[in-house]
């Protein structure tokens, strides 16, 4: 979300429509600004025919200098068109805006508060809207993976009882799966299944190529392989770089998104009982890396095996 004071002008079929501001024509202009306008930040993926719903905070809307103005007024813009203005005075409302999602693509939705003789304060958030279906391209669809005589799951587990969405974005939860503390990943196998054993996962061998999906989401690929680094594929595992989830930090949570992908094993660390062991993809290494990580405050995908 990124705030700046701007005079904004919006052309709708052919007439010029100028809202309440002055214009900075001088390095001198001493002209006031309305600052302080907030809005629910969009999560960064929706699907398709989603409504959302923006609530902009007014009542904490202040100047530069000077007296607050008597009337203020705000306005929606989605994208570079305009959608919705209040001309009503809004300095104690928190006004609501509601847009529906018609078709796949990249949306910013603005929200500009003015007055006269003011600069407008401005917010802006983005987001894209996605088809959870197709705006993943390049994996084995087949749910299931045979692996030298062993059944593993094909995509990262997405139980919605208990977990996390990508950066909050539920509608991918079928493409990157949820990220689970290795406590929360005990109960999310289904009956049959089990949370691999580190043995388990070694048996799989260490050619991270082999486990490696060459996918694409919203046609960029999500793996950059450095050079020498082979994606083939071949056992039919569907890896993708999501990353991880640091539960502890305020944020900036989600981290390596493209870079590596990270799996619980159901094995204690060897060295501290409050640690598992897990097992890891980087993009710039071939092999299958292994790691220790805290059992409740990280947060990883999950693969099961057949019982």
């Amino acid at each position: 979300m990124r705030k700046t004071a701007i005079i904004f002008t919006v052309i709708l079929s052919g007439i010029i429509l100028s809202l309440p501001a002055c214009k900075k024509t001088e390095s001198t202009d001493n002209t006031p600004s309305l600052q302080g306008l907030t809005i629910n930040e969009a999560v960064p993926y929706v699907a398709v025919g989603d409504e959302l719903v923006f609530n902009a905070v007014t009542s904490a809307l202040s100047v530069s200098k000077g007296t607050k103005p008597s009337v203020i007024g705000l306005y929606w813009q989605v994208n570079t068109a305009k959608k919705d203005t209040l001309s009503r005075d809004v300095r104690t409302e928190n006004p609501q805006f509601k847009y529906r999602v018609d078709t796949l693509g990249t949306y910013q939705i603005a929200c500009y508060a003015f007055a006269t003789g003011f600069y407008n304060s401005s917010v802006i958030t983005s987001f894209k809207a996605i088809d959870p279906i197709t705006s993943l391209t390049g994996t084995d669809l087949t749910p299931i993976a045979n692996i030298d005589g062993k059944d593993w799951t094909a995509s990262n587990m997405s139980d919605h009882d208990s977990g996390a969405s990508y950066k909050g974005a539920d509608v991918v939860d079928t493409i990157f799966g949820r990220f689970f503390t290795w406590e929360e990943a005990q109960d999310i196998c289904p009956d049959g299944w089990h949370l691999p054993s580190a043995a388990e996962w070694d048996a799989l061998g260490n050619d991270a190529g082999a486990l490696m999906a060459p996918a694409k989401f919203l046609d960029n690929r999500m793996w950059e392989p450095a050079l020498g680094q082979e994606i083939t594929n071949n056992t039919g595992f569907n890896a993708i770089p999501v990353g991880y989830l640091d539960t502890t930090a305020s944020r900036d949570r989600f981290r390596r998104f493209g870079e590596m992908a990270a799996f619980w094993t159901s094995s204690d660390s060897a060295s501290d009982p409050n640690l598992a062991q897990y097992r890891f993809i980087l993009y710039d290494n071939p092999e299958i890396m292994k790691g220790n990580g805290s059992k409740t405050s990280l947060a990883l995908s999950v693969r099961c095996v057949k019982d």
